[in-house]
């Protein structure tokens, strides 16, 4: 099992148990649970696990009818791939322990590098040749790299944070400036930056804080220190499969229409009209999902904090072509394009490695809008359209096998996952996960340190621990268990 401190620190909890308890009612009528925990990802899965090691009685509220969230894993898809929340890296110490003590194996990811076509402008290239192509707009000492790898190469080289905290101290409240500008210092013209916004995995390059570049970056290189990234042996959502059928009380098609936070307890407002009540209540919701929600007892700035941050909208399209169109042309599967379909990659057999014939068409930001409103064959009718001017040999018709929206299209998720814009990280850091009330916030968007989903776990630890600091009699029963 996973213990938490007062500090958040986890570890491994030897053998006993915490004694149950219940705090007292308050008001009128008795509460429902001792916590409440909206939302069923990874974080709020993880955050009612250490609760009930605790002891805490936990009612977890889900509005799907699974658990997971952005945790996904498409098992109906050939190929099983993961459309959301995949890789572990080296550091994920915490979703390590908690995989081990859930049984769940983890599989080893080999790193290969994979060759990817590029077609611009209408050119089909390798991207050997993308130095010398005459549809290349970078400066002459850029020039060798491509489009998708040209921001962070450059700010590899001018990176001012050195640890992973840094990024909310002052060197990161300097460095918050959009990626836009920065790419425009480095001699980036017009044509240059279009590229670049192509595959960002973000909204767009002047929304999009350079601060949410350089973090990764320093937690990369942390990474990459412990060794190789790997995976979850069968698919991520077996993690969140896992954590759900241990979860005694979760209620899933449960959707929270209000929430109203006292100095005494919340009170959740289902859509259904029913009312649940509890001392504490922890919101695991992405802020793109909370913002809709009427909320009591917010303070100004932690307001404004939840309506604004930015989430990144991503769509995944997988598609079945009419052939196997690379292996006419005689050039990798994968494409990087600069028309709508942006990036496609070829799904993998996840044993053998090798492409089994479908395609996922990766449309990040402001390039993912015309999806919108569209039905999958309306979507198959753009990529039969599409495909052959980036691919010239990929002629016919295609069927798209699934779509995964993670927009504003989807009520539960709003995008992907947050990002800073310019200017946000100074304004921000310290009221975000602020509680408001005994309401409290977790979530990877809230992480101090890790990003992904060893970040969903970091601030289901703080969450936690914070809860059970406010309650006097409840450490006192956790000390004395030595827990």
């Amino acid at each position: 099992m996973v213990r938490i401190t007062r500090r958040g620190t986890l570890s491994l909890l030897g053998a006993g148990t915490v004694a149950s308890f219940t705090l007292p009612a308050r008001g009128n009528s008795a509460p429902d649970a001792d916590l409440i925990v909206i939302g069923a990802g990874l974080s709020g899965l993880h955050a009612a696990r250490l609760a009930a090691a605790a002891g805490m009685k936990t009612i977890v509220l889900e509005a799907a009818t699974r658990a997971g969230g952005r945790v996904l894993t498409l098992d109906d898809v050939p190929g099983k791939p993961n459309a959301g929340a995949s890789q572990v890296g080296a550091g994920y110490l915490r979703l390590r322990i908690l995989a081990a003590s859930l049984g769940i194996e983890l599989a080893s990811d080999t790193g290969e590098a994979r060759e990817t076509a590029l077609s611009v402008d209408g050119k089909l290239l390798r991207s050997t040749a993308w130095a010398g192509s005459s549809a290349n707009p970078f400066p002459a000492s850029l020039k060798a790299v491509t489009p998708g790898s040209l921001l962070f190469r450059l700010a590899g080289a001018a990176n001012p944070l050195r640890t992973t905290d840094d990024w909310r101290g002052p060197a990161g409240r300097n460095a918050d400036i959009a990626a836009r500008s920065f790419l425009m210092a480095q001699g980036l013209g017009e044509e240059g930056l279009r590229l670049v916004d192509i595959g960002l995995n973000a909204n767009a390059l002047a929304s999009y804080s350079m601060i949410n570049v350089w973090r990764t970056l320093v937690l990369f290189r942390e990474d990459a220190a412990l060794g190789p990234p790997g995976g979850i042996r069968g698919g991520a959502q077996r993690l969140t499969d896992a954590l759900a059928t241990s979860t005694p009380d979760l209620r899933l098609g449960s959707a929270v229409a209000s929430i109203e936070t006292t100095a005494s307890h919340v009170e959740v407002t289902l859509a259904d009209r029913r009312r649940l009540r509890a001392p504490f209540a922890l919101c695991t919701l992405p802020f793109s999902v909370l913002r809709k929600l009427p909320i009591t007892g917010t303070p100004l700035a932690q307001r404004a904090a939840i309506d604004a941050m930015p989430y990144t909208q991503i769509a995944h399209v997988y598609f079945e072509p009419a052939s196997r169109f690379w292996e006419t042309d005689g050039l990798p599967p994968d494409t990087w394009t600069d028309g709508p379909l942006e990036r496609v990659f070829a799904v993998r057999d996840r044993e053998t490695g090798q492409p089994n014939g479908l395609l996922l068409a990766w449309l990040n930001g402001d390039g993912a809008a015309w999806i919108r409103g569209k039905s999958d064959s309306a979507i198959a009718d753009v990529i039969a359209r599409e495909l052959p001017k980036a691919r010239p040999a990929a002629q016919g018709r295609v069927r798209v096998v699934r779509t995964v929206r993670w927009t504003d299209e989807n009520p539960l998720a709003g995008g992907a996952y947050m990002h800073y814009a310019p200017d946000q990280v100074a304004a921000w850091t310290d009221t975000l996960a602020a509680p408001a009330g005994r309401l409290h916030f977790a979530g990877e968007h809230l992480s101090r340190v890790a990003t992904g989903m060893e970040g969903a776990l970091e601030s289901a630890d703080a969450a936690i621990a914070a809860i059970l600091d406010l309650s006097p009699g409840m450490m006192r029963r956790v000390k004395k268990s030595g827990y």
